[in-house]
């Protein structure tokens, strides 16, 4: 071998990176070899990349050069996808304004914040759950009163992004 194989990491694209892993098995990792007798074939052990978080995961290949006359010899590389890209809020959170119930408008709120005050996220390698920081709507007069709610939607390797909105009760 007179190069031996490269690891490559690469951002997840939500499709198991397909092209990019085919590509690099295909160029043999930019390994080389040389044989003074007879030409190199190139085999590889790839079977499948592993599952981490979303569709992130790595798979370390062992490149294998053969002569004509069956000596062979490796090199080793991994192909890692991972997942460092916040989701996408595609529709922000939306402030809603209720009339007072008398009773805390809490049916009202619920709904709201059980649909992300109306908003929505993507993400290219996992789906997206969403979580929100509410604690309780402030007094002013009556029964009325607002909160502020921080809504973040978080994908499967833990990257997050956030959205506020406020609930009014009038």
């Amino acid at each position: 071998i007179t190069t031996n194989a490269t690891n490559l990491e690469v951002q997840c694209d939500g499709n198991r990176n397909t092209v990019q892993l085919n590509a690099w098995l295909a160029s043999n990792v930019g390994a080389s070899a040389s044989d003074a007798c007879s030409s190199v074939t190139w085999t590889n052990n790839f079977a499948s990349v592993s599952d981490t978080c979303g569709a992130t995961g790595s798979a370390t290949v062992t490149f294998t050069a053969t002569d004509s006359c069956g000596n062979s010899t490796a090199t080793t590389a991994t192909f890692t996808i991972i997942d460092t890209t916040n989701p996408v809020i595609s529709v922000q959170a939306a402030n809603l304004e209720v009339q007072c119930d008398g009773n805390g408008n809490t049916a009202q709120l619920n709904a709201w914040l059980a649909s992300n005050g109306g908003a929505s996220a993507i993400d290219a390698c996992s789906s997206v759950t969403w979580s929100n920081i509410f604690t309780s709507v402030s007094d002013t007069c009556g029964a009325t009163g607002s909160a502020t709610v921080t809504l973040t939607a978080t994908d499967a390797c833990g990257n997050a992004s956030t959205t506020s909105a406020t609930f009014t009760i009038i």
